[in-house]
């Protein structure tokens, strides 16, 4: 056999287990075997990388970790773990899946195996009891009489030439049943012997958790409970195959009898405390999720943020203006001056267009829209009515109408060809309010109408606190479910010492209108995934009308005020006033497009509110000056402002602040992220290259290498702490070593059935001595010879 040449790994795998003892022979150790047996003797007692002064004595440590009652909580834990994979199986595939069944089937498995029951008689019970739980599941009236055999051997028979065909559509129940239990029996197998035999679990108790959490965060099943659970019996499972490590590590060592049931009881209390902990932040945090599922339109979001520079508002403004899609709000405006109608009115009235119901985070759209025939109210009318003529600009005609209150009368239409119409061809909504002529029909160009603006009494609204109406209710509370917490907790502390419906729209109209700024070019686009009120009252904090009222009415939404939002046009600008008919004249424009909020009362019905700054009010009758209660008092508001949280403070909330330094981050981030993209990559190919000339054994001797390892010995071989850890493994699979033995001895000791494996063992512990303990003289071994010295070791297996 030809030694191991210096600096050059050998030229097979076959070879290193006698050439290792040739080349310690051919140049010499400058010892004998007695005096190198001798000296590593004595060495390896001090030594304190192998810590076999810490290690335990073959017999105290085989009680501890070998007893069958270890195994016996160690199998447990492992069926508690595949309890947690087959639970969500329910919520993914069928209701009517029964876990209970095949929990049973596994825990007898993990049973047998825990009695060591041999090999060939545990796989046949296996699959006696499989077949059992067949015909048991499929077959329960026939399964005492026995007749299920026959047919799950015809079922089968009939699978596998199924399978053998590849119409794998066509393959029975029984089949997939059959197979999804040989194939977890195995991997129960495998995993409770890594356990048990190598004491490996870490692996296990992290593919659980990633597969909770991919649960969770992916598909949306509520896996949190499951989650804290997994934790819970890794940590009880590291306790447990870790003991023997421990003692290793530290020094300790149990010689109390009971030693090892003190340190379960103790990890019992450890992980119990723990478990509580989690249990109580868990509900202090409901009814909003721990773990929200993945938004894969936030993460294009972010992609594409990254890699567009547009991202944002836009270099364009759009117009101000009266549109009909409303489902996307936000970004600047630019003021039109063009006019759009001009109109002649008894009293100055706000021009109301039509109403929305549906917010979903983005802006609002009206589910019901449905138009009736308009009904004419009857004279003489109740209350006080108001005369408005309108009459559009040439190049703005419009179906719709825009009316100062509630449409008791039309005395006159006028088609954009001047044709007469009659008020039995308009439409309206009882849901919304809108009036508009249908679609094939001529726009109009002029419209005489008489209406009657609402009338507020402050002393009866603020009194009203009867119920809402279901319908009302269901419709007009609707909030989505992403709206964020921070949106409701500023709605709740804004109305926190308003008792009835009223003063709580009041306190949140005023609250809006007082410290919020008004702006039509400030306003930014909010991301994708990203709330519209959200984004205004805690980001952009300044905006204009549609910023406001979605606000107000998402706000009262919040505290259980139904409201909803309103568009049309501001009073506009007054021209002049006519002496015979005291009516007033108006012009419209573009400018003066204009949405408010309507809150409902069970008295009065929908009334208005005016949240935007700069905006008088709907009408003459908007009172909010004359509410002077003690509870509404501007000192009291101004409290209550000054205790509302701002975004650009601590919040205790951690999704709230995650979120913040996530923005942060990203901000900060985006203007150079070319650079970062280049220095990330230029990271990942140094590492990759450092862990390939690693691995090929090029960085051992040279100057790149940077040993972590010190012996207290004084200067060690660098191939010292990588032996080490390969000797560890062995410990861990055979037991530790005792204080008193050498390495060589410890092998001799071993109890294995082939031969080759000891001799190759035999000749590591002599390349291990001489690099240990007589580093001067001892040959230059690199990573990859050793490495491959061992590979050759674990093929005798």
């Amino acid at each position: 056999m030809q030694p191991l040449e210096h600096g050059r790994a050998p030229r097979a795998l076959s070879r290193p287990l006698r050439s290792s003892s040739s080349r310690l022979k051919s140049r010499s150790l400058h010892t004998n075997v007695d005096s190198t047996h001798t000296g590593a003797n004595a060495a390896i007692r001090s030594s304190p990388i192998i810590h076999s002064s810490a290690i335990s004595n073959a017999q105290s440590s085989s009680p501890i970790t070998n007893t069958f009652f270890r195994d016996s909580l160690i199998s447990l834990l492992l069926f508690l773990l595949l309890s947690e994979w087959l639970r969500p199986l329910a919520w993914m595939a069928d209701a009517s899946i029964q876990i209970g069944p095949i929990l049973v089937v596994f825990a007898i498995c993990i049973a047998i195996d825990c009695f060591k029951v041999p090999y060939a008689w545990g796989w046949t019970s296996k699959s006696i009891l499989i077949l059992l739980f067949i015909g048991f599941m499929f077959d329960r009236e026939g399964f005492l009489t026995g007749v299920w055999i026959i047919d799950l051997v015809r079922i089968i028979s009939q699978d596998i030439v199924h399978i053998v065909q590849a119409h794998f559509d066509l393959i029975s129940g029984q089949m997939r049943t059959l197979l999804f239990l040989l194939g977890w029996s195995l991997l129960i197998s495998v995993v409770q012997a890594l356990m048990l035999q190598r004491q490996h679990s870490l692996w296990f108790v992290a593919a659980t958790l990633i597969y909770l959490v991919f649960l969770q965060l992916v598909l949306g099943a509520d896996t949190v409970q499951g989650i804290m659970r997994t934790i819970g019996y890794g940590l009880l499972l590291l306790s447990l195959l870790n003991l023997s490590r421990i003692e290793q590590t530290y020094g300790i060592a149990s010689v109390r009898s009971g030693g090892f049931f003190q340190w379960i009881v103790v990890s019992l209390v450890v992980v119990s405390a723990l478990a509580s902990v989690g249990w109580y932040s868990a509900r202090q945090a409901e009814p909003t999720p721990l773990m929200k599922p993945v938004s894969w339109a936030y993460l294009y979001d972010r992609i594409f943020e990254l890699y567009n520079e547009d991202t944002g508002a836009s270099g364009a403004f759009a117009k101000s203006g009266y549109g009909q899609n409303d489902s996307s709000l936000g970004g600047p405006l630019q003021v039109d001056t063009t006019p759009v109608f001009t109109a002649r009115t008894s009293e100055l009235t706000y021009w109301r267009g039509e109403s929305k119901s549906f917010y979903d985070g983005k802006g609002w759209t009206e589910p019901n829209q449905t138009l009736e025939p308009f009904v004419s109210t009857n004279p003489p009318f109740t209350g006080r009515a108001v005369n408005q003529e309108i009459l559009w600009n040439t190049k703005s005609p419009n179906n719709q109408m825009f009316v100062g209150g509630k449409l008791l009368g039309v005395d006159m239409l006028l088609s954009e060809k001047g044709k007469p119409l009659t008020s039995n061809s308009l439409l309206t909504s009882k849901s919304n309010g809108k009036v508009t002529l249908p679609e094939i029909m001529d726009p109009l160009s002029y419209y005489k109408i008489t209406v009657q603006p609402v009338q507020e009494d402050p002393s009866i609204l603020n009194t009203d606190t009867g119920s809402y109406p279901s319908d009302v209710a269901g419709e007009y509370l609707q909030l989505p479910s992403s709206l964020p917490r921070s949106v409701r907790a500023i709605a709740e502390q804004v109305t926190a010492s308003r008792l009835t419906p009223y003063a709580k729209a009041v306190a949140i109209e005023q609250y809006l209108s007082n410290t919020y700024t008004y702006s039509l070019e400030k306003p930014t686009i909010p991301s994708r995934n990203e709330d519209f009120v959200s984004h205004f009252l805690f980001v952009d904090r300044t905006g204009y009308c549609d910023h406001f009222s979605t606000s107000m009415v998402v706000m009262l939404r919040s505290v259980g005020v139904p409201a909803r939002w309103v568009k049309g046009f501001a009073p506009g600008t007054l021209q002049a006033s006519s002496d015979g008919d005291e009516l007033k004249e108006v012009m419209v424009r573009n400018l003066d497009a204009h949405s408010w909020v309507e809150v409902y009362f069970p008295s009065m019905g929908w009334v208005p509110f005016e949240p935007t700054p700069g905006f008088s009010g709907i009408s003459a009758d908007h009172p909010r000056e004359t509410l002077t209660t003690a509870a509404m008092e501007q000192a009291a508001m101004t409290a209550s402002l000054m205790s509302v949280p701002t975004p650009s403070k601590f919040t205790a909330n951690p999704s709230e602040w995650l979120h913040a330094t996530k923005d942060k981050i990203v901000n900060f981030a985006k203007p150079y992220k070319k650079a970062f993209i280049v220095l990330i990559g230029c990271c990942l190919l140094l590492a990759g290259i450092f862990v390939l000339l690693r691995r090929k054994g090029f960085l051992v001797n040279s100057r790149l290498y940077f040993p972590i390892y010190k012996s207290k010995m004084g200067k060690s071989h660098p191939m010292t702490p990588y032996m080490d850890r390969l000797w560890m493994q062995l410990f861990r699979k055979y037991g530790a070593k005792s204080a008193s033995q050498t390495v060589r001895e410890y092998v001799t000791t071993l109890n294995l059935k082939d031969q080759r494996q000891k001799q190759a063992l035999l000749e590591f512990a002599l390349i291990y001595e001489s690099v240990r303990y007589d580093t001067a003289n001892s040959l230059t071994y690199t990573k990859r010879e050793i490495t491959a010295i061992w590979k050759a070791i674990q093929k005798t297996h």
